[in-house]
């Protein structure tokens, strides 16, 4: 029997899947394609907005190119911009928040009228994610062509990449590539590039809030290594184009940002699309409440403790191991962090990749918990967006929980029989 015919089906086959897949994406094509024309927009952040937060990046380029970068972060300036391109606005939707490296990869963009720069960001994106995931499918697999097609069309119509990481004019997308040439330099053996290809993560320092302990505890120096050149570089970048007081600044919000979130009340627009644990428990009934914070620490401990042991024990892992631990470092990350905004949690997709080559690789054909666990997370967003304002519960949430276990599962079960050669 071949391998193919080995695959059981779960719900639905590979084909009927892509016609899911692609149907989703004419849906959010066309809705976009209509906003566009019809010139709707809206003088609040939100991820329903096309380029809802595209304003804010072209903003700071437009600062590096015709103002002191030393005002980069300075909220006047930034709130005159703003009301220059929404005329309508009332107030300032959303500050400048990221790096001055940043601000300068929209300079060129933000010479750019407003309309012809966003119609181009929403160009590139998708196909900067979509070059990124044919990278990971040609490194890791699958094979088969219908299967590389899906995963392609899956990673595309996942929500947090249509809904809000595109839709919402977000640059996740750059980490994911970031992440994506990590995990490939990795698995060549080229690992002082893997972690130098990390430092694009430092936009947002959160998201390497595990990465960086699982890179320590798994005594990968040469990762670490290339992620302090790498940082030096960024560090170096931002100087140059905006100077030592812009980039205090910068560490200053980050500062303020991450205060304001973890306290008693959340300066962010819609907590209903956070899915950290954190987020969570501010959701529940009672959530803030003395057990409530308990319960909080218990289960993130737990989850701490079990990564720890895992990324020991991947000191002297097999391949097929080593890809479910990066799997499950890169969902964990979503959840055990101070806040995850839904678009942050695109990692998913390189996830998926990694976990169902790494069953295959390990023998593991007929184990279907992943692949349940990953139609879980493809369609828990889709429910989220509809439901959590309602519930008070957060499901995403839930679900990427199920599937970071999953994973953990996984990487401390033995392979059931050596991965074949050449995989």
């Amino acid at each position: 029997m071949s391998e193919h015919t080995r695959q059981p089906r779960l719900l639905l086959t590979t084909r009927e899947m892509l016609v899911v897949c692609v149907t989703i994406l004419l849906v959010i094509v066309i809705g976009v394609g209509y906003r566009l024309v019809s010139g709707s927009q809206s003088s609040t952040s939100a991820a329903w907005t096309v380029g809802g937060d595209f304003v804010a990046f072209y903003i700071g380029g437009r600062i590096l190119n015709d103002y002191d970068p030393a005002r980069l972060y300075d909220l006047d300036l930034q709130e005159q911009l703003y009301r220059e391109l929404v005329p309508d606005a009332t107030r300032l939707a959303l500050p400048y928040p990221y790096p001055p490296f940043v601000a300068a990869l929209f300079r060129p963009l933000a010479l750019l009228p407003y309309s012809a720069a966003l119609v181009i960001f929403l160009i590139v994106m998708p196909l900067v994610f979509l070059g990124s995931i044919a990278l990971l499918v040609r490194q890791f697999g699958p094979a088969d062509r219908e299967e590389r097609a899906l995963a392609l069309l899956g990673g595309l119509s996942f929500f947090p990449f249509a809904g809000y990481t595109w839709l919402g004019a977000q640059i996740t997308v750059v980490a994911f590539a970031s992440v994506a040439a990590a995990l490939i330099a990795d698995d060549r053996g080229k690992y002082f590039l893997s972690g130098l290809a990390l430092c694009l993560c430092l936009y947002k320092p959160t998201l390497l809030l595990l990465i960086v302990p699982m890179l320590l505890v798994s005594g990968r120096v040469r990762h670490l290594a290339g992620l302090a050149a790498g940082t030096g570089l960024v560090v170096a970048i931002s100087l140059a184009v905006a100077g030592a007081a812009a980039s205090r600044a910068f560490v200053e919000r980050l500062r303020w940002m991450g205060s304001s979130y973890t306290g008693e009340t959340s300066v962010f627009v819609n907590p209903y699309r956070f899915v950290d644990l954190n987020s969570f428990f501010r959701l529940l009934p009672y959530g803030r409440s003395l057990g409530g914070q308990i319960l909080l620490g218990l289960i993130a401990v737990a989850a701490a403790i079990a990564l720890i042991f895992t990324w020991m024990r991947a000191r002297n892992a097999e391949r097929g191991e080593r890809m479910l631990v990066w799997a499950a470092t890169l969902v964990w990350t979503s959840v055990l962090n101070v806040y995850t905004s839904a678009y942050d949690t695109i990692f998913v997709v390189a996830a998926a990749i990694l976990a169902v080559a790494a069953i295959r690789a390990r023998g593991s054909h007929e184990r279907t918990l992943v692949g349940v666990a990953l139609l879980i997370v493809y369609i828990a967003p889709w429910i989220a967006e509809l439901s959590t304002h309602l519930i008070k519960v957060q499901i995403y949430t839930l679900a990427l929980t199920w599937f970071g276990s999953v994973l953990l599962w996984e990487a401390r079960r033995p392979a059931i029989s050596p991965p074949p050669a050449g995989a």
